[in-house]
């Protein structure tokens, strides 16, 4: 489960759009904090999560957040300002489940590495699902076979692709937009797969033609209904009004369905989703919000970390050493060791957390834009440094911390066998 929002830059606080995202995993799978640099290969062909696929030879550096073990990544922005996000759509298309395609997650990667704009990944995206499909186990432990719809965003326009099966619809954006785990564009449309309303009306699921609405045609019943989705991309459009900005972003990726909000009452309708149970297995495992500036020095915010509410907004930029191939797994590790405390006194290690982020993110934000207006890239570099070593200063004091146990025993014994499965 997964949430994904644009703000565009006419309604934006700061001018330039503004992307932002939560990727909701399973509590115990690492999602690492990589970047990739610029490169050019010997080799079109690229291995990726199931399957080799063409790419191309030269890739553009990229920034992204990866399940570990994936090729692909949830989310992630290129040197050139495009974003993209996905999420898992359910629809009445079937799914072999006999892994001969890509990942959602890798077809973002691909059009990031190559695409330069946000319409060249539209239609790359498009093409990657007619030539190899979507048969692709997108899960960790659990296997978890889904359709994707994806935000695509760049610094002047931004698209939402859903897809059934072969079947896609695209909306062009136009003013602030959200998406979940459901389909959602339906009669109004940008674009369309040929076939999509011809093969609706053969199966019955329409009788004429100005009946098609792509949402409703396609979905499946019972998933959507599950996981929350319009809910949830209600919860996440509330927050976008004119003169959004980074701090609006970050509060809608930590908002919760209930004010009066306990991890253990977590539920698919928070964007900012805690693992609670059958109900609710999955749990935000990364965070990501970016400014897309027309004139460049992007900035990339991500968290690298679980439960946005409980965890920090760090900047990140292209063309420095912050972020390698590497990754950052001990990073998510230490932050996680901190989460599955917090969560018993949540109320207690939230305040402690908010009082001491408020001011930082707020001054990180100034600095940010002071930096990136002036083109002051060796500012913007240390700043990056800066913010994870004080973050990762403020995690070993709350790691100090005395925290109690006030959550009731089911929930005690479901984070003690994913503590166990860590």
């Amino acid at each position: 489960m997964c949430d994904t929002f644009i703000c565009p830059p006419s309604l934006s606080a700061t001018g330039h759009a503004i992307f932002g995202k939560n990727s909701d995993r399973e509590p115990n799978e690492i999602q690492v904090l990589r970047k990739y640099p610029a490169k050019e290969v010997a080799s079109k062909q690229q291995r990726c999560t199931f399957i080799t696929v063409e790419h191309v030879r030269q890739t553009f550096e990229v920034i992204l957040s990866q399940p570990i073990g994936m090729w692909g990544a949830e989310m992630g922005m290129n040197e050139m300002g495009l974003c993209i996000g996905n999420e898992a759509v359910f629809t009445k298309m079937p799914i072999a489940g006999k892994n001969t395609g890509l990942t959602g997650m890798d077809m973002l990667r691909l059009a990031l590495e190559s695409c330069s704009s946000a319409q060249d990944a539209l239609y790359k995206l498009i093409a990657l699902n007619e030539k190899y499909g979507q048969d692709a186990d997108g899960g960790y432990k659990s296997k978890f076979y889904y359709h994707n719809s994806f935000l695509i965003a760049d610094p002047k326009q931004a698209f939402v692709l859903e897809t059934a099966g072969p079947f896609w619809v695209v909306e062009k954006v136009k003013s602030h937009r959200a998406i979940s785990n459901g389909l959602s564009i339906g009669s109004e449309y940008f674009d369309i797969h040929p076939e999509a309303i011809p093969f609706a009306m053969k199966k019955g699921w329409i009788k004429r033609w100005e009946d098609f609405h792509f949402a409703h045609v396609f979905s499946a019943y019972w998933m959507p209904r599950l996981a929350k989705c319009t809910m949830r991309r209600a919860l996440n459009e509330s927050h976008q009004k004119k003169g959004f900005g980074i701090p609006d972003a970050f509060a809608a990726l930590r908002s919760h369905a209930d004010e009066d909000f306990l991890p253990q009452d977590g539920t698919t309708a928070g964007v900012c989703m805690h693992a609670s149970g059958l109900f609710c297995p999955q749990q935000t495992t990364s965070s990501m919000v970016a400014e897309i500036r027309s004139g460049g020095n992007h900035t990339v915010w991500l968290t690298g970390s679980s439960a946005p509410c409980l965890s920090v907004f760090k900047p990140f930029y292209f063309h420095d050493d912050q972020l390698n191939e590497e990754g950052t797994v001990e990073h998510w590790l230490a932050w996680e060791s901190w989460h599955r405390k917090a969560i018993h006194d949540y109320k207690t290690a939230h305040k402690v957390v908010d009082d001491w982020r408020r001011g930082k993110e707020n001054a990180w934000i100034v600095a940010d834009r002071n930096a990136a207006n002036n083109n002051l890239h060796l500012h913007l570099q240390t700043l990056s440094a800066q913010a994870v070593q004080e973050s990762d200063a403020f995690l070993r004091k709350l790691q100090t911390l005395p925290m109690k146990n006030n959550s009731p025993l089911l929930y005690k014994l479901l984070w003690k066998k994913h503590q166990a499965a860590l």
